[in-house]
């Protein structure tokens, strides 16, 4: 099993596949490729077909499966504007492209586990680069969670840039509004880390009155006070604001719900200052339990360096990192912090990956889509 990573932020979309496919071919001292991954920002979504064609000339291979993002991870690199290619020789690889996403999840699903060929393994790598704006993510998520059980699941939304649509590809089909997937299977079962850009800033609070999407009291209490109470302060003030920050945390691990990685983070949707109440994207139930958290770069360093070490093994074959592209140099405030760290953590491993509008991966058993995290997936040789 091999595998190389390689970037290149050359200015024309053409000679960028060509570097960063040459790149990776060389990092994995490599003729050819059997398969690979290639991620592009969307700036570069004009010019995606010539640059796909130079990067499978380089590569010898058509089995290439990517999606825009609003940048690019490779080689212990992170660019704006660039693209990033992964390339293995010697690994069971299974691309798949579903051009039309919408009302089409059921579909998808048998697609995708007829990628996976056979029954699904604990060994399987199932990335998925869906457009989630053309799709209903949850119910495709909650799909694919029964039928490719035991596999592991992880992905990013492709993302737009300007008036240029989300682009999904594999080989030369390239499409907007689909889904564009490639199954890897290692020799162990992947080793799989998501860290959060958050840390909570209260307890958990019980939902005691719900509305659709509107939570209208927590513990009794108009639930819009609450949030008030906890943003504190210039943000209590001014909650346009506050909804960038201060987030609601969703347990899902049982054990430690308010762990780094047992919750889901999600935004304020909406307020209705009327009502003392807000609105989550996903309904909410009475009964229901969530917390805040807060957006903060210094926890989010802390917990990425924490779900690295708590990654260790034997050196992996791979590694994908899925990123939002609300982390990055806009949380941290410098480029190329995120890539690194993973440089630091594994060196010599060939790792790539695209900041995606939203992320995919397992918290607490389970397969979620998740906004504001890191994913990283490492693909072991058994």
């Amino acid at each position: 099993m091999r595998a190389g990573a390689g970037i290149s932020t050359a200015r024309r979309g053409a000679a960028a596949g060509r570097e960063a496919a040459e790149a990776a071919l060389a990092a994995a001292s490599l003729d050819r490729a059997e398969a690979a991954l290639l991620f592009a920002s969307a700036d570069l979504a004009p010019e995606i077909e010539p640059l796909l064609a130079a990067a499978m000339d380089v590569l010898g291979t058509e089995d290439v499966v990517g999606a825009t993002g609003l940048g690019v991870h490779a080689a212990g690199r992170e660019a704006a504007s660039g693209v990033a290619v992964l390339a293995t020789s010697g690994l069971a690889a299974r691309p798949v492209l579903v051009p039309e996403l919408r009302g089409r999840e059921a579909e998808c699903a048998a697609e995708l586990r007829e990628a996976v060929g056979g029954k699904p393994d604990e060994r399987d790598l199932v990335l998925l680069l869906p457009d989630v704006a053309s799709s209903d993510p949850a119910a495709l998520l909650a799909r694919l969670g029964d039928d490719l059980a035991p596999a592991t699941i992880v992905g990013a939304g492709a993302a737009r840039a300007g008036a240029a649509p989300a682009l999904q590809w594999c080989g030369r089909s390239v499409v907007s509004g689909g889904l564009a997937g490639l199954v890897l299977r290692g020799g162990a079962a992947p080793r799989v880390g998501v860290t959060q850009s958050c840390r909570p800033v209260s307890g958990l609070l019980g939902v005691t009155r719900a509305e659709g999407h509107w939570v209208l009291e927590l513990d009794g209490r108009p639930a819009l006070d609450v949030y008030r109470e906890v943003a504190r302060g210039p943000l209590a003030a001014d909650l346009r604001r506050a909804a960038a920050f201060l987030l609601a945390a969703l347990p899902r691990d049982a054990a430690a719900p308010l762990s780094p990685g047992g919750y889901l983070a999600r935004h304020v949707a909406g307020f209705a200052e009327e009502r003392r109440a807000f609105a989550l994207p996903e309904p909410v139930a009475r009964g229901q339990r969530l917390a805040f958290a807060l957006r903060d770069a210094h926890a989010a360093r802390e917990d990425l360096e924490a779900m690295l070490q708590g990654l260790g093994g034997a050196r992996p074959v791979l590694g994908l990192y899925l990123d939002c592209c609300a982390r990055g140099a806009s949380l941290f405030g410098v480029d190329g912090l995120e890539a690194a760290y993973l440089e630091r953590a594994l060196p010599g491993v060939p790792v790539a990956g695209l900041l995606g509008s939203c992320e995919i991966g397992p918290v607490g058993g389970r397969t979620e889509l998740l906004t504001y995290t890191g994913v990283l997936a490492l693909l072991d040789r058994g």
